[in-house]
Formats: structure tokens, sequence, C-alpha cells
């Protein structure tokens, strides 16, 4: 395979090394640090020895800056992370799943939320992209209760007083300490 030589500009050590500097992306700064090693004169298998690094992965992103520049050095993995909801949806998901319950489950929960927003918004969720979702809302996917919301704390206060009266409590504990 013939080799590549590259056009290299004057200044192009000096631009490299102000965006490692500007550079916040660690993906792009270590792009931008291969280049930068090859501009020092250091070798490709060099490089790729000290970077951890396969023979390709050095080669392409050294074109690429040559070819296009910071531009092609880029991270553009991942995609779009916002959310399939506007504003506006997400409050009315919020209200829905704060003030009711679900008529054929004991509370809410991932799968359940999905078909709430594909039935209300039209729009087609995974049960793992819901928890994104209710993250996004500050809400918890399980809120967890000291006492049964059901249950009145005066009930509980009298089934204690019944099964475990003051004098029986006190003689259950002496006896447990001797």
């Amino acid at each position: 395979m013939p080799r590549v030589v590259y056009n290299i500009p004057e200044n192009a050590k000096e631009e490299v090394l102000v965006l490692m500097r500007k550079e916040k992306n660690i993906v792009v700064k270590e792009r931008l640090l291969a280049v930068s090693m090859f501009l020092d004169g250091v070798k490709k298998g060099d490089i790729k020895m000290l970077m951890h690094r396969s023979a390709n992965y050095v080669g392409t992103w050294i074109s690429a800056y040559f070819s296009g520049g910071l531009e092609a050095l880029s991270d553009k993995r991942g995609g779009n992370h916002s959310s399939y909801l506007n504003d506006e949806q997400m409050k009315k998901l919020k209200s829905i799943i704060t003030n009711s319950h679900p008529v054929y489950a004991k509370g809410w929960d991932g799968n359940i939320i999905v078909d709430l927003i594909e039935y209300h918004f039209d729009k087609k969720y995974i049960r793992e992209g819901v928890y994104s979702v209710l993250k996004r809302l500050n809400l918890t996917h399980k809120i967890a209760t000291k006492t049964d919301p059901k249950k009145s704390e005066i009930k509980i206060a009298t089934w204690k007083e019944e099964v475990y009266p003051r004098g029986r409590l006190r003689a259950k504990k002496l006896h447990n300490i001797g």
C-alpha cells in the first residue's frame, strides 16, 4: 500500500495545541492528541503503541484531520438525546402520573407509562426510555412510604397499645436482657 503524503500547513502544530486546550469532549481531545503526536514527528506505529489504539484508529483520525479539519474529528456518536415529547406534553404527563392512578394496576410502572404515552401523545417509547423521561420530570419510578395511606395513625397506635402494653413490653425487654 502506498504511503500517504499529507499537505501540512506551517501553523498546524500550534493550531492543534490550541484546539486541544479548548476542546471539552474527551473523544475529540484524544483524536487531536494523535494528530499532535503525528505533527511532532512520531510515527503512526508508535502513536498506536503509545495510545493503545489500533493502526486503523490512528490513521483514520490523522487522515480525517488533514482532509476535513477539526469538523472531521468531531464526535458524532449517540445522536440526539432530546425527548420525543415537547414541554407541554411533558407537563401533561407529569400531571397525569402525579394526580391519578392506573385503573388496572397498583401503581405506575415502566410498561404502563409506555402505554400511557402512546395513548395520549402517539409517541413510542421503550420501558428504559420512560425512566429517563421520569428523571427529566424529577419523578422517581418508586417512592417508598413509611405507612400504608389506607391505615389510620390512630388505629396503628391503638393496636400497638393493645398488643404491647407498656408493662408487658418492659417485662419482655428485661427478660431478654437477663
